[in-house]
C-alpha cells in the first residue's frame, strides 16, 4: 500500500498535507485547514492548565500528515483553566468535607484545630476562602476544626497522608504524644507517608495520649495475611 497506492495518490495529486493548527485560535485554524482543502471539525472543548482559551490543544490528522482531501480535521480547544466554586463546608464533618473538596475538583489545605463551645469536635467551624468563592481547579482550602468545648480532651488530627515528620509535629501540638512508627508496606501512596492511625481520626482522647501511626515503608503488595 505505502509503495505503491500512495505514491499513486500523490502522483494525480489526490492526497495533501494536513496543516499544523495547534497552538492557534480557533478561528485561524479553521481558515487554515480549509484553505488547505480539508473540512475542519471543532471536536471538543477541555480544560488545560497552560493553553489559552480558544487555541488548539490537539488535532487530527497530526500536522504535517497525509490524507486525502476533504478529509475531516478535529480539532480540540482549550477552554482555558478550570475555574470552580468554592462548596461550603462549615458543619460538615471532616470527612465528608474532603469528599465535597474532591467533588469539586479541589484539595484540602492547611487544618487547624480549636476549641468550640458551638460545634461539635470533628466538625469544620470555619473555611477559607468562603463559600461561594471562585477559585481555579486543584487549589487548596484551608480548614478550622472544631475539637469541642476545652473538657480536657482533644480530638485526633487528620494525620493520612502527611510525611511522618508533619504527622509527628501535629500531634505535638495538640499535645498528644507520637507512639512508635508501624512501617508497613502498601501497593500505593507517598513513601514516609502515614496511611493510618489509632486511635481514629475525630476521636476524643486525653492531652498527653499516645497516638499510633502506621507509615508506608514501600509500594510492594503486603502478603494476603498483612492485608
Amino acid at each position: 500500500m505505502d509503495l505503491v497506492i500512495m505514491p499513486l495518490y500523490v502522483k494525480k495529486g489526490e492526497v495533501g498535507t494536513v496543516p499544523k493548527v495547534v497552538g492557534k485560535q480557533i478561528d485561524a485554524a479553521m481558515t487554515t485547514v480549509e484553505e488547505a482543502g480539508f473540512e475542519p471539525v471543532k471536536y471538543e472543548v477541555q480544560y488545560d492548565e497552560k493553553a489559552k482559551e480558544g487555541t488548539i490543544i490537539r488535532q487530527t490528522p497530526e500536522g504535517g500528515d497525509e490524507a486525502k482531501p476533504g478529509r475531516k480535521v478535529y480539532l480540540i480547544v482549550s477552554a482555558g483553566k478550570e475555574v470552580v466554586k468554592v462548596p461550603s463546608l462549615v458543619g460538615l464533618n471532616l470527612s465528608d468535607a474532603r469528599i465535597m473538596l474532591v467533588r469539586s475538583n479541589l484539595s484540602i489545605g492547611k487544618t487547624d484545630y480549636i476549641f468550640a463551645d458551638s460545634t461539635p469536635s470533628g466538625v469544620v467551624y470555619s473555611q477559607n476562602p468562603k463559600p461561594g468563592t471562585s477559585l481555579l481547579a486543584s487549589k487548596m482550602v484551608n480548614l478550622t476544626v472544631s475539637q469541642g468545648p476545652r473538657t480536657g480532651r482533644v480530638a485526633v488530627p487528620e494525620l493520612v497522608g502527611l510525611q511522618l515528620e508533619e504527622a509527628i509535629l501535629r500531634i505535638t501540638r495538640l499535645g498528644l504524644k507520637p507512639g512508635v512508627p508501624n512501617f508497613n508496606s502498601r501497593p500505593e501512596g507517598a513513601v514516609g507517608s502515614v496511611y493510618d492511625t489509632y486511635p481514629l481520626v475525630g476521636e476524643l482522647v486525653e492531652f498527653g495520649s499516645t497516638i499510633e501511626l502506621f507509615v508506608i515503608k514501600d509500594n510492594e503488595t503486603p502478603p494476603e495475611d498483612e492485608q
